[in-house]
């Protein structure tokens, strides 16, 4: 299926989650990152549950610190 992660597509298996997705996008480490699906924010208690359809928009973001 094809679905856009930040504005760029990608080529997925059907029906994954969001934890699958997660990482299927090598996010090692999902401490700071939020995720919107289709411009709705996921808490990662939902992750699990929540399942990805065709045209699905997410977006990714993850927190950074630096000065």
């Amino acid at each position: 299926m094809k679905i856009k992660v930040n504005n760029k597509e990608k080529i997925m298996p059907e029906n994954i989650s969001i934890t699958e997705l997660v990482k299927l996008l090598n996010y090692s480490d999902t401490v700071g990152i939020a995720l919107a699906l289709d411009q709705e924010v996921v808490p990662k208690s939902e992750w699990d549950k929540t399942h990805l359809k065709d045209g699905a928009n997410i977006t990714i973001i993850q927190a950074t610190c630096g000065g």
